[in-house]
């Protein structure tokens, strides 16, 4: 047997002769062939398997959603506390800065003040004076 049915009319032959459409449940009997007491049981059965189910999912989803709720609520405010810690930190990381430059300053303000009044060396006073044209005898 192929296992094309291409424009083959033997295999298309033999394929729908394999084919066979299963039986109908009794839950769909039509209204006009009467009353179908296994069909009525399995339509009542499925009927009550649905409503717990769905009982039973709707309480899975509303149990999942408060929890992402709660789950939300303490996140943001985790969130929050640590959003004031970060501005805390900055805060004292810039006084901590500023004290830092303010010192630095202080420190260079000193060095060239100690600078500036430093004694002249023996170099500079006796170019000093061989600039005001004073000379050594010889």
């Amino acid at each position: 047997m192929p296992d094309f049915v291409d424009g083959d009319p033997e295999a298309m032959a033999t394929y729908s002769g394999q084919l066979k459409a299963p039986d109908l449940p009794g839950s769909l009997s039509r209204l006009g062939n009467g009353l179908n007491a296994t069909g009525l049981f399995e339509g009542i059965a499925m009927s009550l398997l649905d409503n717990a189910a769905t009982a039973e999912m709707t309480a899975f989803l509303t149990k999942i959603t408060e929890d992402l709720v709660t789950d939300s609520t303490k996140v943001k405010t985790i969130a929050a506390g640590y959003t004031a810690a970060d501005a805390a930190s900055a805060l004292t990381l810039a006084a901590s800065s500023f004290k830092v430059a303010e010192k630095g300053l202080s420190l260079l303000k000193q060095a060239s003040s100690s600078i500036s009044q430093a004694p002249k060396s023996q170099n500079e006073s006796t170019e000093a004076s061989a600039a005001d044209g004073s000379q050594a005898s010889v």
